[in-house]
């Protein structure tokens, strides 16, 4: 009996509570749906990782089911864009659409140009100069164009991957060439393509590409020429040694024919020439008798003519000397500087010259066989002209005729004698008697003997 009511309790109780249970969970289940709710998102762009709550939801669009009445934070993500974050609240059953726009993650970039203020372009617009710092690059692959007036255009590719700062260095090279220009000498005139750029040493550093003349001039030296081609971006250097062209030298004196030394060194007479002498410094002397030496000091420069003039000043005097009789030699400061010379038949002589007499006093002698010498001195200025008259006596000695002149056969026309003189002419100045004299034409003479001396005659 007991197991027929256990039995049936278990048939009656366990099928309610099963009922009891179903009821249950069906008022439960309906609670819950009446207290979530739904969220639709979408971005721009799409393919974003979805996040609610930090829990994943999946890639945009997506719809968030079950949501709890409530707030919540979505965020969404993509590779490129910076995290976008939104809050929403969401009242139970409600089905909310939220659309979300991404932002461009930019990267932090770092432009440096050689040289500096280099224009800087992305997809063609002008972002700034260098040196340019910008926190707005672009993510991925970014193609920079870096340009500047006189270099050639360079393009360099940027990865932005992330907001680590990128440094980017571009040397640029110039679109011309760099010329330097020197000569030996220098201060040289410098043309290119006939257009003057300057004097040496030269340097160029924007010089136009492509086949150029340079030439080279100075100043009494040769010009140079270079035909040169430059390449963008080329350093080239031209050094030339520049050759001196010879100077002209001529020198003139008043009077002339004085004598020219260079350097100490006897040249010529002037007037002098000199066609090719070298470039310097020279130290010019003129001499002359009679005259004072000039010393002058020039530079003679290449390829140029100079010219020199000298006017003498007369140091000297001249001495005109007459003497009775004629004949005399005469001698200044010891030296014999000539014979006075018969005037004719006259007693006195023609004027003897000595020329360029140096200012001062000189020491005179007048000599002559038979005639007792003179001594004097003369004191003479420049440009004087001093005469001179002097008149030599006798040696007092014996009357002793040594020579016989015949004029014909008659006893009076022999003569015995001392010859005192012969004129050019043939003419014969003969002493016949003790201060008396007689001259004989040479027409007139017939024959002339000598009258051996006493000293003669005792020879054996």
């Amino acid at each position: 009996m007991k197991n027929y009511f256990t039995e049936l309790k278990h048939q009656i109780i366990l099928p309610g509570v099963l009922i009891l249970g179903c009821f249950l969970f069906s008022a439960c289940s309906k609670d819950k749906i009446r207290n979530t709710a739904q969220i639709y998102v979408t971005t721009d762009p799409e393919n974003a990782n979805l996040f609610c709550d930090s829990a994943a939801c999946g890639s945009t669009p997506a719809t968030i089911t079950s949501v709890v009445a409530g707030k919540h934070i979505l965020t969404v993500r993509k590779p490129g864009y910076r995290e976008t974050r939104a809050t929403v609240t969401i009242k139970s059953g409600d089905r909310l659409a939220v659309e979300l726009k991404l932002e461009h993650l930019r990267g932090l970039a770092l432009i440096h140009s050689v040289p500096s203020g280099a224009d800087v372009e992305i997809e063609g617009v002008n972002i700034g100069k260098t040196p340019l710092f910008s926190c707005n690059f672009p993510p991925g692959q970014n193609r920079l164009q870096i340009s500047k007036p006189g270099y050639i255009p360079k393009s360099v590719n940027v990865n932005i991957e992330d907001r680590t700062p990128i440094k980017v260095d571009v040397n640029l090279t110039s679109d011309s060439a760099e010329l330097t220009v020197e000569s030996s000498p220098s201060g040289a005139a410098v043309t290119m393509n006939n257009a003057v750029i300057g004097t040496t040493p030269l340097k160029l550093t924007d010089a136009k590409t492509g086949k150029h003349t340079i030439k080279m001039t100075l100043k009494g030296h040769l010009p140079v020429q270079r035909e040169i081609e430059l390449q963008a971006g080329e350093k080239q250097k031209i050094s030339s040694r520049l050759i001196p062209l010879p100077g002209k030298l001529t020198i003139l004196s008043v009077p002339s024919k004085a004598r020219v030394y260079l350097n100490n060194q006897f040249k010529s007479e002037t007037p002098f020439n000199a066609t090719n002498i070298t470039s310097g410094k020279y130290v010019i002397r003129v001499e002359k008798q009679g005259y004072d030496s000039q010393t002058q000091t020039n530079h003679i420069t290449f390829g140029e003519k100079t010219t020199v003039e000298f006017r003498l000043v007369k140091s000297s005097g001249r001495m005109i000397i007459s003497t009775l009789p004629p004949g005399v030699n005469v001698y200044l400061d010891g030296e014999l500087r000539g014979t006075t010379k018969a005037r004719g038949h006259e007693q006195i002589s023609e004027q003897f010259q000595i020329d360029f007499v140096t200012r001062g006093q000189h020491q005179l002698q007048f000599t002559k066989k038979g005639y007792i010498n003179i001594q004097r001195s003369a004191n003479i200025m420049p440009k004087q002209n001093l005469l001179i008259y002097e008149k030599l006596s006798l040696r007092p000695v014996p009357f002793v005729p040594d020579v016989i002149i015949r004029t014909g056969d008659k006893p009076e026309q022999t003569f015995k004698g001392i010859i005192r003189d012969t004129f050019a002419n043939g003419d014969i100045k003969m002493e016949i008697e003790s201060g008396i004299f007689k001259i004989f034409n040479k027409s007139e003479i017939i024959s002339k003997e000598t009258i051996p001396s006493a000293d003669s005659n005792k020879n054996p």
